[in-house]
């Protein structure tokens, strides 16, 4: 990726005669290589630096180490198997009385809470980081913003969500972070794609084709960025977000082709929760191509993939969609059944939405004067 960050942190660690301070950015750099999706390499420029502070670390460099370490395990597996690490990192960071430290590890731990569906969490690591970081601490602001952002796009608000995204940006520009900023465009599309799905399955026509231009625009827009500066920390994800943009415009053959492709891939970068509603999906496209053999196939599949992890959305949408596949192919009682499934988890997704905003404006207000 073509990243400004990237060459500030060369350049502070070949000026630094502190060791402690330069292997402090270099662990920085290790963090910033997985997020630019350079797992492998940030995976080998971290071997030497455990192996040089393996037996008595310096507590702020432990820190630094830590939560680095917590980034290349992030980044390869996007399920969140980080958390632990990144709670380590930040009860180092502190012993070591390491501020910055501190609001960056508290702005990842709000990232992995969102991850997780931990609202509350979100709202109290988040605001922490906010507190905790300096005006011009582009690193931890960012990724709080970001966080916010997406929660409360998520929670249906994306009149609250549009100040804390421009927030995200702006802290991310001043600090030359391509892949933050990359980040930012891929979780709008993503959300954005979400609303479309759902405005397929539970709104009327006219708001699911609004829904879908702004999706299928926001989808383009990311994947231009990222061509653009070469980032490939989410290029798994793109061609999934490609299909579901697709379907919301009717293309269900290309969607078909993009799905098949890069199904497996996705589900191996730890998006196990999200298997039964994108196999739904592709039931759906079967269905849409009268392929009934293998729409029954992919619905039974999407059924199997229901887990208690998987997010009340997410369900909803799976018994949506199956419910629209089954009516196609006309079977009457599994449709019957996954409507009202599908009905049952959606007011159990609006109340929780509700709940979210709440939260997040109990605790940060309905603006962004809070930072």
């Amino acid at each position: 990726m073509n990243s400004r960050l990237l060459a500030k942190l060369d350049a502070a660690i070949a000026q630094t005669a502190d060791p402690v301070e330069a292997d402090v950015l270099r662990a920085e750099r290790v963090g910033l290589l997985a997020r630019e999706g350079r797992v492998d390499e940030a995976r080998n420029a971290l071997t030497p630096l455990h192996r040089r502070h393996q037996s008595r670390p310096d507590a702020a460099t432990a820190a630094a180490i830590c939560l680095a370490d917590a980034m290349v395990d992030y980044f390869s597996d996007l399920g969140g198997q980080a958390r632990v690490k990144l709670q380590q990192a930040r009860a180092l960071s502190l012993s070591a009385n390491r501020m910055p430290l501190q609001a960056v590890c508290l702005a990842w731990m709000a990232h992995l809470d969102y991850v997780h569906s931990d609202i509350d969490g979100v709202a109290r690591n988040a605001s922490q980081a906010l507190r905790l970081a300096a005006p011009d601490h582009h690193s931890a602001r960012s990724r709080a913003c970001l966080v916010i952002a997406m929660a409360y796009h998520y929670g249906g608000r994306i009149d609250r969500a549009q100040g804390w995204y421009a927030k995200a940006r702006q802290h991310a520009s001043a600090e030359g972070d391509a892949a933050t900023i990359s980040a930012l465009m891929h979780n709008m599309a993503a959300l954005r794609s979400d609303q479309a799905r759902m405005a397929a399955v539970f709104s009327d026509d006219a708001k699911q084709n609004d829904v879908a231009l702004q999706a299928m625009t926001a989808a383009e827009s990311s994947s231009h960025f990222d061509d653009r500066m070469g980032g490939t920390a989410l290029a798994v994800l793109r061609p999934i977000l490609r299909a579901q943009t697709l379907m919301t415009q009717s293309r269900y053959a290309e969607a078909l082709v993009l799905f098949e492709a890069h199904f497996g891939d996705a589900l191996a970068t730890g998006l196990g929760r999200l298997e039964s509603s994108l196999r739904a999906d592709v039931a759906w496209c079967r269905a849409k191509l009268a392929q009934p053999t293998h729409a029954r196939e992919q619905a039974k599949a999407a059924v199997d993939a229901l887990r208690p992890e998987c997010d009340i959305d997410d369900v909803a949408l799976t018994h949506g969609r199956l419910a629209q596949v089954h009516e196609l192919l006309g079977e009457a009682e599994p449709a019957e059944r996954h409507a009202r499934l599908a009905q049952e988890h959606w007011q159990r997704h609006v109340a929780e939405k509700a709940q979210i905003i709440t939260v997040l404006d109990s605790t940060f207000g309905a603006s962004t004067s809070f930072v």
